[in-house]
């Protein structure tokens, strides 16, 4: 529970940038392009450590990573409430994805080690949904409040930060590594391998590789819109901020809820295949409905289209479960790294590209965008889509909910 929340914590530093953007553009004198970089810098981080997180967990356990981690969420979170200009909030954006980089692959190892496998996809959709509720609150309820008390981003992140602060006595006083000893014994009837060789075994996988790039092609869209460009852009469709953070909300709800029930579902049909191809084809729907359609005067359809947005790139939720099959158990944190890695990848790299679009098309009137700014950027979310149907139906091999590098189990006599 306790790592649930510190991915709750970090997914709310991860997209609370969205929601104010009108304030913290004017305020810390960014450009459209400026700002993009900021958002990224969060990602470029997050993107750059999933493989050293990986290791480091299986290095030194999951209690003191996620200390270390929640730490420096919290100095980064306070440091982005002072910023007064790009550099510093650049700089703080890059540390806050440094420590919230460990949050999720901590949260997945917590789950396969205290928690039945053959339920993994359950419990890893059930932790994604408590988490999901960091960027539902950094949506429509952070605005309202801070327009019900008059605040400031500035006072909201500091709030923020001392929340974070009682996390992390949580994580110190509560995680614990592992079970007791002495519930189950695992022996692994092969030579002992050295760091090397398991991390150029798992480079070499290539469904590894195929469920990574399906999580990344299949998450970047909900990055794109619930974290960095929705709220502009719904302004510009004609939506107040209110309500254009409102409809940002249920992207994350999609999401939230999405996680949970595709696992369930996978879990209870045996099959991994047929919930993402699903996905990827509703994201489809969803992406060409938000890019290309105007719904100003009937806002419940753009609540719908990002809802099934959400529950769309909840399907990475399953793609981490396919990866957990398709590695052995001395890689697998690793692996959900390399997952994380690419999503991240993804999520750095796509909003620079649509912000130069947006930037080009705008006709240097940042200041005030509309829509038609937007549309060729945002064109991007389709094409990612079809994408990741395509390597869901041709690279990635069905596992039927089961490991695919089965090792011998010994269960201690009673």
């Amino acid at each position: 529970m306790i790592a649930a929340f510190f991915f709750l914590y970090e997914f709310f530093l991860r997209t609370f940038v969205g929601s104010v953007a009108h304030q913290i553009i004017p305020q810390l004198h960014l450009t459209v392009e400026t700002f993009a970089l900021v958002g990224s810098a969060y990602y470029i981080a997050y993107g750059v450590m999933q493989i050293p997180v990986g290791l480091l967990v299986d290095k030194f356990g999951v209690k003191r990573v996620m200390l270390f981690a929640t730490l420096m969420c919290v100095l980064a979170t306070f440091l982005f409430s002072h910023a007064t200009n790009f550099t510093t909030a650049f700089l703080s954006r890059f540390l806050m994805g440094f420590g919230s980089s460990f949050a999720f692959v901590c949260l997945l190892v917590i789950a396969v080690t205290w928690f039945p496998k053959k339920y993994f996809g359950i419990f890893a959709g059930i932790s994604q949904f408590i988490g999901t509720m960091g960027p539902l609150l950094a949506g429509g309820p952070l605005i309202s409040l801070m327009l019900d008390l008059h605040d400031t981003w500035r006072t909201a992140l500091m709030d923020i930060g001392f929340f974070g602060v009682i996390l992390a006595l949580l994580v110190l006083l509560f995680v614990k590594n592992k079970p007791r000893d002495g519930e189950r014994v695992l022996i692994f009837l092969k030579q002992p391998e050295t760091l090397k060789v398991r991390l150029m075994r798992l480079m070499r996988n290539k469904q590894a590789w195929s469920v990574a790039f399906y999580s990344g092609t299949l998450y970047v869209s909900i990055a794109l819109l619930g974290a960095i460009w929705g709220t502009d852009y719904l302004q510009a469709r004609g939506l107040s901020q209110s309500i254009a953070a409102d409809t940002i909300s249920f992207v994350w709800l999609g999401y939230a809820l999405g996680c949970p029930l595709l696992g369930v579902l996978s879990d209870l049909s045996k099959r991994r295949k047929p919930v993402l191809l699903a996905c990827s084809v509703l994201g489809l729907i969803a992406s060409i409905g938000i890019t290309y359609f105007s719904f100003t005067h009937v806002v419940w359809v753009y609540f719908v289209l990002f809802f099934m947005l959400g529950v769309a790139a909840a399907g990475q939720s399953v793609a981490f479960a396919a990866m957990s099959e398709h590695v052995d158990h001395s890689t697998r944190a690793t692996g959900f790294g390399l997952n994380n890695g690419l999503i991240t990848l993804f999520t750095a790299t796509v909003p620079l590209l649509v912000s130069y679009f947006i930037n080009r098309d705008s006709h240097h009137h940042a200041n005030h965008l509309v829509a038609h700014d937007f549309i060729r950027g945002f064109t991007c979310m389709p094409i990612l889509f079809c994408c990741s149907f395509v390597i869901a139906l041709i690279f990635i091999r069905e596992t039927y909910c089961k490991s695919q590098k089965e090792i011998i189990q010994l269960a201690r006599p009673f």
